[in-house]
């Protein structure tokens, strides 16, 4: 009880911040009565839609302990490390644009245009089509094989690659790479990230298991502690993933197989993941450096050299045009090392940022840590808010 009164005040708090104007979660009886009958997930009411991709994104025990949803975009932005410092809270308007380029190429992969809407959580159940691995307990991943697209090839290399806090609304004509893959394998650039927050630790997670936040737990960059204190995703002592990723139902059936992956930060590690069974092999963490180095030193270490399918998952991060050339660059070498047997999978995790403009004025932007500040000041108790996610605070 002494915990929901403390969030009914932080709501007040909170609500009461010209610049954020935040709606937050419904707490004991904070909520108009006439919203009461209304939502089938325990939050006030907010666009169907909206309300929906949070609830995607949401896992109780991990995600803040109280949400928070600005009314104007651009209005709350960031959060406590690691999570993005640009990455916009999710608004009510304009509603988050949760549209990403998907795209799939090479062997294995026929070729054909991809309905808008198909979602990253669709991406792992196809390569796992390709791929010829029939994963078990499905039930527990909201993906599905993406018809029409996987005729069964056992290419010597699965290449995934993730275009850190890149949207359908960050693509440019200049992206060559991009474009020619949309001639010649399958892909759409209005795929969907299927949740909010936009942020990547949580979206490449969902590339990489075929599931949801809801279902792999992996809300963020930030996430809740068995300690009851925020720990950054794939840390020392943070949750694990729910569910297992492909890659690691690859390597627990293929226990030669070689598993990578190249990021620039550790919370990236969704995407191959690697701890979820018992026992697991090793898996070769490239973290922090040149991105093209470290891949040309896996591939001359042996990815996808023999008989048994490797899988590289790389994420790279920086402007639309810069990872375009990267994942052109990535690929030539990947064909040159497993002569041409390569199935490739590239996907954007979602746009952090709202189009220039968005925001209701020039310097409206409050950031999560300030959010944090003003917290503690105005309830008198410096310490309480122990972290700040991409959609709401942690409590101490």
């Amino acid at each position: 009880m002494q915990r929901r009164l403390l969030s009914v005040l932080i709501v007040g708090t909170l609500v009461g911040l010209p610049a954020a104007a935040l709606r937050f979660a419904c707490v004991g009886k904070s909520c108009p009565a006439a919203a009461a009958s209304a939502p089938p997930v325990p939050f006030c009411p907010l666009p169907a839609e909206l309300k929906r991709e949070i609830a995607d994104g949401y896992v109780e025990g991990r995600s803040p302990d109280v949400l928070g949803v600005p009314n104007t975009g651009g209005a709350v932005r960031g959060g406590t490390g690691p999570t993005p410092e640009g990455l916009d809270w999710p608004a009510v308007s304009p509603a988050p644009d949760t549209s990403v380029p998907i795209v799939f190429q090479g062997t294995g992969v026929q070729r054909r245009s991809l309905p808008p809407g198909t979602g990253l959580d669709q991406i792992a159940p196809t390569l796992s089509s390709i791929m010829g691995l029939r994963r078990s307990n499905p039930n527990v991943r909201a993906g599905t094989t993406i018809p029409g697209v996987a005729r069964g090839a056992h290419p010597a290399l699965v290449l995934i690659v993730a275009w850190a806090g890149i949207g359908s609304s960050d693509l440019s004509q200049k992206m060559p790479w991009l474009r020619g893959a949309m001639e010649s394998g399958a892909g759409t650039i209005r795929g969907s990230a299927g949740s909010v927050p936009l942020d990547p630790a949580s979206t490449v997670t969902t590339i990489g298991t075929g599931g949801l936040p809801r279902q792999h737990g992996i809300t963020g960059s930030l996430l809740l502690g068995p300690g009851a204190a925020p720990v950054p995703a794939w840390g020392a002592g943070a949750p694990r993933s729910i569910i297992a990723t492909l890659a690691d139902d690859w390597s627990h059936a293929q226990a030669d197989a070689s598993i990578g992956l190249i990021a620039p930060s550790a919370v990236d590690r969704g995407l191959i993941g690697g701890n979820w069974y018992v026992g697991h092999g090793p898996v070769d963490l490239r973290i922090g450096g040149d991105p093209l180095t470290a891949a040309d030193s896996l591939l001359r270490q042996g990815y996808g050299a023999d008989g048994t399918t490797d899988i590289l998952g790389v994420v790279l991060d920086g402007p639309a045009r810069h990872v375009d050339a990267q994942t052109a660059s990535l690929i030539t070498m990947a064909d040159r090392a497993t002569g041409g047997s390569v199935t490739v999978a590239v996907a954007g995790t979602g746009s952090m940022e709202l189009a220039k403009g968005s925001a209701s004025s020039p310097g409206a932007t409050t950031t999560g840590a300030e959010v944090a500040s003003r917290i503690d000041a105005q309830l008198g108790a410096p310490g309480l808010v122990a972290g700040v996610a991409a959609d709401g605070v942690f409590l101490s």
